[in-house]
């Protein structure tokens, strides 16, 4: 495999972990104190991309004031953005998917059988929440988070 990939995979993971974990972090906050959130009426369609570009445009207007001409034009600008990071992603993704399949099974190996038990049941809450949180409440197939006993 070319080492390029190998370094831009792991950043991908990397990056997605830690935007993960921001996303956890300010919707947990948001939860125990809604008063401090920034998005309080949250539409259901906020988790996906184009409900968070609409999310970011309202919280943008508001706080910068923008013009309706500048809300359009960032509007553009992101819109665009989305659709090239989604040419980016296409080719990778299948392979992030692997390896995050790869590395659960081998972390899962290095546990003790209750461990593993935990781990599991940690997974099944993590798919859960992906799913409740997911717009119209539709599953994505194409990653599970079921254990393997074998890495891909």
């Amino acid at each position: 495999m070319n080492p390029w990939k190998v370094i831009l995979a792991t950043m991908v993971i990397f990056g997605t972990g830690v935007l993960t974990g921001a996303l956890i972090i300010r919707y947990t906050t948001d939860l125990a104190h809604p008063q401090r959130a920034g998005f309080a009426n949250r539409s259901p369609e906020s988790g996906s991309p184009g409900g968070m570009r609409l999310e970011f445009l309202r919280r943008t207007q508001r706080d910068l004031d923008l013009t309706a001409e500048q809300r359009d034009r960032i509007d553009k600008v992101l819109k665009q953005s989305q659709e090239r990071t989604r040419k980016i992603m296409e080719p990778v993704s299948p392979l992030l998917r692997q390896e995050v399949q790869r590395v659960k099974a081998e972390f899962r190996d290095l546990l003790t059988p209750e461990q593993q038990v935990r781990f599991d049941e940690l997974l099944k809450m993590q798919q859960r929440f992906k799913e409740q949180h997911r717009p119209g409440g539709r599953q994505d197939t194409s990653v599970t988070n079921t254990p393997t006993t074998n890495a891909i």
